[in-house]
């Protein structure tokens, strides 16, 4: 039975790849929630802010291995925030909980990673620099930027000859409380190509991929 450890998993794509991956066989442990606890997974209570947390979900987890750990966390900061508006304090939590609090993640967790299996972060295509074409939520975008810019760090330092892949995942503009109603694809459908490629993936090497696989410039 392949595995998975998923932080960030009370609501919405979390919540539902928790249980599309319970859905396929998976053996799943994830930040509760209660509506986690109708999938079967294993609960974990994680506050992605506070490496403590972590680091005391990664004693309890102690001789056990994952074939996929994935690090779900995002805030989207205040939507009409820009880089002449917003407040030092609101710019500090924004990039902390986006970038700085999942790679602190992901180095408590990594040990937990089977040799041939994955790591994952959640981003978003917003945080495409190659790709920015527009000027759209610059806050969200610079912080999802500089996440995928730490994890092509972590891939090299922390993971470096180890047989782990890194993921860099974009879920879709996906109807949840972020995306809102007017988004391209629902819940479903985003988990459901999201596990697609979680199951494929194989190391070695670092992708920032949608979740269809498509590849998204850097």
């Amino acid at each position: 039975m392949p595995s998975a450890l998923i932080i960030g998993a009370s609501r919405g794509i979390g919540l539902g790849l928790t249980a599309e991956l319970i859905g396929r066989g998976w053996d799943v442990v994830a930040s509760p929630s209660p509506a986690l606890a109708a999938t079967g997974a294993r609960l974990a209570q994680v506050d992605i802010d506070t490496s403590e947390t972590v680091a005391t979900l990664a004693s309890s987890l102690a001789g056990e291995t994952f074939d996929h750990v994935l690090i779900n966390a995002g805030i989207t900061g205040g939507k009409a925030d820009t880089a002449s508006t917003v407040s030092r304090d609101a710019m500090a939590h924004l990039f902390w909980t986006n970038a700085i609090a999942p790679i602190r993640a992901g180095r408590i967790l990594l040990p937990l990673v089977k040799e041939g299996g994955s790591i994952g972060f959640m981003t978003s295509i917003l945080g495409s620099v190659g790709g920015r074409t527009h000027g759209y939520a610059e806050l969200y975008s610079a912080s999802k930027a500089a996440l995928n810019s730490l994890t092509r760090g972590f891939a090299v330092q922390d993971v470096g000859s180890r047989s782990v892949a890194v993921l860099n995942l974009h879920p879709g503009w996906v109807k949840t409380d972020m995306g809102g109603p007017d988004a391209d694809i629902d819940v479903a459908t985003s988990v459901g190509g999201l596990a697609d490629v979680i199951a494929a993936t194989r190391p070695p090497g670092q992708r920032y991929i949608d979740y269809s696989g498509a590849a998204i410039p850097w």
